[in-house]
């Protein structure tokens, strides 16, 4: 959601923080903002420029004074994705409370409450949001007599719901505190003196590679000379150990691409590799010998998994589901973590509580794993990203090795986590209880370490014919009033990730069936200004997808088919064409090459259409409010 980032040092400050800003801008956001002392670090006077809109309208407003906050070296930044209030520029952070400014990521739960007990001692607050009334407070405890620390402390402890705050005081200019209770904020020491703290570890990389996740209820004192963790409620100091970070600023480049979401459809293969690397055992040539790591223990323990996610991560794990059932012959129950965290659910003896989240912040999630955790009951995550809250609240974490995803809309952090599900399947098919033919695991072993090298000759490079007749179909289906994505057995989670895909960056009216239930009421909506896209690759479901297809046909639809190159009787019901490649490999693999031929067309119908691509409007890439 909102990204938050806060510096005191040595260097230029406000390059620092817009330069971190916008490593922040895949989170989404609708206002921005900056605060800063102007002149040195200890400057007496906090200045504020922020804006409605994208970054750009700050930066403007700092060019209009160029040369005049050359010397700022301490301040915070912000870029909003709106909660409480309207994107406004008088809603955008930093929110300033006589001599208190600060920065807000999460949700006040409490905030009514609050606010009127500050209107009925007089305060009167500016803006609609519910950030601007800890600024309220802290300013009453100073006024109190109490260090900023100590303000913060106190004022933070009011706050009922999951947030984190960066703060500063123009009566203690050179201190930046940050807070964290359960939004994400991560900080490092700048090593010529000074610290950064953020929303997440991106804005740091230039600046370090050892940094600090803080765990809830932990305070950052940060200033010149470096920054100290205290804890929370009681304020005693605590000691918590730098993470390194294996992520590198280059790899936030487009490196020649137009759009950060076409250059991470195309580095899928690389992911996949890595993640493969990162998963199993590479010592032993044994197939789906998975890395001994405690995640192990709890797999192979489990009599029943229930499985727990978000949008499209809960298509991930749906494909995993069908994996695990049909190879390892466990039962798995899937639920979206948002209806499942206020459920009264039953949970048998011998299950284990997966949770996925590609960024490990998704609050949903992290409230199912907290909830089980005190429960007893065994937790893994799978996530992209290491020292996440997920992997500090799970049992224990796989992570997949996507690297930094800067687009909105997830494409290689998807297909890592169907890796991670298929791994997962692939290993617990070794237990007795599948009873796998010995012959058909090390088969779809081989095809499985096969897989990234088919994909990548798959997807070739953007002038290649798949790529092209992507591009050919989704100028011909650009007018398109709407699309229904329809697939049988593997294929159906494809189908709906790619309505939702084409939801999220072309604004396109987009739904995902399985097949054989178009006729219990969406074909209703079928007419000739609707297209649908048929997912039928040459598997055990593909006749009765075929069938389906005739349905829809009689009434008029325009059919795009995306099916083996060998199928000619299915090409010839299409109006549209798009073949698989022509590869034999088990048929479990298919929804990998599904997956990048939805995430094109998404991709070719968001650039005709004119859309922001990489920051789609009204989403965020890291969920951390419910």
């Amino acid at each position: 959601m909102c990204g938050i980032v806060g510096y005191v040092g040595k260097r230029p400050a406000l390059k620092i923080l817009i330069s971190g800003l916008r490593r922040l801008e895949y989170r989404g956001y609708d206002s921005a903002g900056v605060a800063f002392f102007e002149g040195s670090a200890t400057g007496s006077k906090i200045h504020i420029q922020k804006s409605e809109g994208k970054l750009e309208n700050v930066e403007r407003l700092l060019d209009a004074s160029p040369g005049r906050y050359e010397d700022v070296c301490c301040g915070i930044g912000h870029t909003r994705w709106a909660t409480h209030g309207k994107p406004t520029t008088q809603n955008a952070h930093p929110h300033q409370t006589g001599h208190v400014v600060l920065v807000h990521n999460g949700i006040i739960e409490n905030y009514q409450t609050i606010k009127a007990e500050l209107i009925a001692r007089g305060h009167r607050p500016q803006s609609e949001t519910d950030s601007e009334l800890l600024g309220f407070l802290v300013l009453e405890e100073m006024n109190r007599g109490s260090s900023l620390f100590e303000a913060v402390r106190k004022s933070f402890q009011r706050l009922q719901g999951q947030c984190s705050v960066v703060i500063m005081s123009e009566k203690e200019p050179g201190t930046v505190i940050g807070v964290r209770n359960g939004s994400p904020l991560v900080a490092a020491a700048d090593p010529k003196g000074g610290a950064i703290l953020a929303s997440d570890p991106q804005p740091l990389l230039e600046l370090a590679r050892e940094v600090v996740y803080l765990e809830h209820g932990d305070i950052v004192v940060s200033n010149d000379r470096g920054m100290r963790f205290y804890d929370l409620e009681t304020g005693a100091p605590v000691e918590r150990h730098p993470t390194q970070l294996e992520w590198s600023a280059d790899r936030l480049d487009k490196q020649g691409f137009p759009h950060y979401m076409l250059k991470e459809i195309y580095e899928q293969p690389t992911a996949l590799i890595d993640t493969l690397n990162g998963l199993l055992d590479r010592a032993t040539t044994d197939p789906f010998t998975l890395a001994r790591q405690p995640g192990v223990e709890l797999l192979e323990r489990a009599k029943e998994i229930t499985i727990v996610a978000c949008g499209t991560s809960w298509y991930a794990a749906l494909l995993g589901k069908y994996w695990l059932e049909r190879w390892a012959r466990i039962p798995v129950n899937l639920e979206l973590a948002s209806e499942y965290r206020y459920r009264d659910p039953v949970m048998n003896e011998g299950t284990l509580l997966v949770g996925i989240s590609q960024s490990g912040e998704t609050a949903d999630t992290l409230a199912v794993l907290r909830k089980s955790k005190k429960s007893e009951i065994p937790t893994l995550a799978i996530t992209n990203v290491r020292g996440s809250s997920i992997s500090r609240e799970a049992s224990a974490t796989f992570y997949t090795c996507a690297g930094p995803e800067i687009g909105v809309a997830a494409t290689k952090s998807f297909t890592t986590q169907l890796l991670s599900m298929l791994l997962f399947s692939g290993a617990l098919m070794l237990k007795p209880r599948a009873a796998a033919v010995p012959g058909d695991i090390t088969r779809r072993f081989d095809d499985m370490i096969r897989l990234p090298h088919v994909l990548s000759d798959y997807l070739g490079d953007r002038s290649g014919k798949m790529a092209s007749s992507i591009r050919e179909t989704a100028r011909a289906l650009q007018l398109s009033k709407g699309f229904f994505f329809i697939g049988r057995g593997y294929s159906f989670p494809i189908a709906l990730e790619g309505a939702l895909k084409l939801k999220e960056i072309a604004y396109v009216h987009a739904e995902g069936y399985a097949a054989g239930e178009l006729k219990h009421g969406p074909i209703a909506m079928i007419d000739e200004n609707m297209t649908v896209v048929v997912l039928a690759p040459g598997d055990t479901w593909r006749d009765k997808t075929v069938s389906n297809l005739q349905e829809v046909k009689a009434r008029g639809a325009r059919i795009l088919g995306v099916g083996s190159a060998s199928d000619s009787e299915l090409k010839s019901m299409c109006d549209h064409w798009i073949e698989l490649p022509n590869v034999q490999l088990d048929e479990a693999f298919m929804p990998f090459f599904l997956t990048a031929v939805v995430q094109l067309l998404s991709y070719e119908l968001a650039v005709l259409k004119g859309t922001d691509v990489d920051k789609p409007r009204n989403l965020a890439k890291s969920v951390t409010v419910e």
